[in-house]
């Protein structure tokens, strides 16, 4: 008798934060695509994202899981932002049971504004914020790097949740 085969995991929706103190990037992404959207910039109040908000975008979307860009130094050691970003990861999971994952984010902000100045950005971030774009840059570097995990390295352990179970 041969074995049994285990059926493939089916791709996920997924949605990214740019997470910030003031406000948080939101992005769409799908694992079955590859892709990654900006969708939205909800309000926090010290990190503290408007979870009324927050509780739209996921009963409109039915994410299957959650992606947050952690603010790591440049040799990849947590930073004061980093922390309470994951703490954030942990609050999703607590709030809506699905898995959460981390990614390094940096220059992820540089990378919208640069992509919004090209399509005629002002500049003026706080009344026009890019985070939605930085969320979706976040969004798209990790599932490009779940597409060539062993090519990952240090980085493959983005690819464990924060919190929440491994799916």
């Amino acid at each position: 008798m041969g074995k049994l085969a285990m059926p493939e995991p089916k791709p996920r929706i997924l949605l990214a934060f740019d997470f910030g103190s003031k406000r948080h990037g939101v992005a769409l992404g799908n694992e079955l695509t590859g892709t990654a959207n900006p969708l939205d910039v909800i309000p926090a109040r010290d990190g503290i994202p408007s979870w009324e908000l927050l509780d739209r975008l996921v009963a409109e979307w039915q994410p299957d899981a959650f992606l947050v860009g952690l603010p790591v130094e440049l040799d990849g050691s947590p930073t004061p932002l980093s922390l309470r970003a994951t703490k954030f990861a942990r609050r999703l999971f607590g709030r809506y049971g699905k898995a959460c994952y981390g990614m390094d984010e940096r220059g992820t902000t540089k990378a919208a504004k640069r992509l919004v100045a090209q399509a005629g950005h002002k500049g003026n971030y706080r009344e026009d914020p890019v985070d939605s774009f930085a969320a979706a840059f976040i969004l798209q570097a990790w599932l490009d790097l779940q597409q060539s995990p062993e090519e990952a390295g240090e980085a493959a352990r983005y690819l464990q949740p924060l919190a929440g179970p491994q799916i």
